[in-house]
């Protein structure tokens, strides 16, 4: 039987997803009216691993916590970027930024620190029976 995640992991999961789509959307619009590509090519890819991670997030894995954590952090950085780049042009990034934020916090509570330990406890207890 599988753990359930928190409400909240389940939450970040879901803004990660919304995250990523707008890391994609100003991605493009970097790439085609900004004047630094690599700032675009970066949004892209933070978009593009965020993902992944996404769906590991649901199961209340513990690297993927960590790995979201990172992405939001680069998201945010991201973000400072945008703004010299795009300036009015840069409310995808702006909406991810916060989002970013708030999926930070989420991560963090006690409720999902919880749910990450009995996941791993979970996992940790099939793994032993299954030997």
């Amino acid at each position: 039987m599988r753990t359930t995640p928190a409400g909240g992991v389940v939450l970040v999961g879901v803004l990660a997803w919304i995250s990523g789509v707008l890391q994609l959307f100003a991605g493009v619009l970097m790439l085609v009216a900004g004047d630094h590509p690599v700032t675009g090519w970066l949004h892209l890819l933070v978009g593009l691993a965020t993902f992944p991670v996404c769906l590991a997030i649901f199961r209340a894995r513990v690297w993927a916590r960590i790995v979201l954590s990172v992405v939001f952090l680069f998201e945010i950085a991201a973000v400072v970027f945008a703004l010299t780049d795009l300036r009015f042009l840069a409310t995808p990034a702006v909406t991810s930024a916060v989002l970013a934020v708030f999926g930070l916090v989420l991560l963090y509570t006690p409720s999902a620190n919880a749910s990450f330990r009995q996941a791993t406890i979970d996992r940790r207890n099939r793994a032993a029976t299954a030997r």
